[in-house]
């Protein structure tokens, strides 16, 4: 996968497909591997720009701290190079989080929004469990991090499931995420709070929730519902925080039938 400099570091990225462009902002501790569910429905309509943020899979890690409007930026400065002028952009949790930057910092380069398991602030539970993940990092390490993380990501039957599957991630997972940056990033995420401007959205926008997400509850969709003008909820039955990976089709179908409606933003810039 090539890497791009962009400013003062090289971001990790991927396209694929043609058409209107589509931005994947990954989770906190994923890479851009973690959309590969996605890839084949939406190409057959969309250029799809997957990319690891920085701190985050084969990008760059340099020193914090770091900052939600920071890797806002990033992404802008990302399309600049690559020469997309606008684009529909769907991010996961985290990811959420830099989506709704984006959308207030750049609303010229939006086209539409899909918000997957996200808040447009982080509540004291919240903020206290990435607090306990950063002290699981700095104690054992990133492996130690992983395991703790792990039971509030996904549903309980999913989990069960994929158990033997998600316990083999935890490699891949501890080389891409070491304790620094790890830190960086979870601070980054425990400091987001746009509850005050995120009513200044006014792209197109989707919100899409799991019905047992245990780390991001649906409320927290139904806030952002009754913040965002206009926007769409749906509520994913038994299925956690991550849909993309959990319901990849049941995803796919709601994001892009929603993101089809609205192409005709990005028009001008193809």
């Amino acid at each position: 996968m090539p890497r791009i400099k962009v400013d003062s570091i090289s971001l990790n990225y991927e396209l694929s497909g043609s058409g209107p462009v589509v931005v994947f902002i990954n989770g906190l501790t994923m890479d851009l591997n973690g959309w590969l569910f996605q890839v084949a429905p939406f190409a057959k309509r969309y250029t799809l720009l997957r990319y690891d943020c920085r701190g985050q899979g084969a990008s760059d890690k340099p020193d914090g701290p770091y900052s939600q409007k920071m890797h806002a930026e990033d992404l802008a400065g990302l399309m600049d190079v690559l020469g997309i002028e606008k684009a529909h952009v769907a991010g996961l949790s985290n990811g959420g989080m830099i989506a709704q930057h984006f959308a207030l910092l750049y609303p010229e380069r939006l086209g539409a929004l899909v918000l997957t398991d996200t808040s447009s602030h982080v509540k004291p539970l919240l903020r206290l469990t990435i607090e306990s993940w950063i002290k699981a990092a700095e104690a054992g390490g990133s492996a130690l991090r992983y395991v703790v993380a792990l039971p509030w990501l996904f549903s309980e039957s999913f989990t069960e499931k994929n158990l033997e599957k998600l316990l083999a991630m935890r490699e891949t997972n501890i080389i891409n995420n070491p304790v620094r940056t790890l830190v960086n990033l979870s601070r980054a995420s425990a400091a987001h709070d746009l509850k005050d401007w995120v009513s200044g959205i006014k792209a197109p926008t989707l919100i899409i929730s799991g019905e047992e997400d245990i780390l991001i509850p649906p409320k927290y969709a139904r806030e952002l519902r009754e913040k965002i003008k206009g926007s769409t909820l749906v509520i994913l039955k038994d299925c956690g925080h991550a849909p993309p990976i959990e319901k990849p089709d049941e995803f796919n179908e709601i994001a892009i039938e929603f993101l089809k409606r609205h192409d005709g933003l990005l028009k001008s810039a193809e």
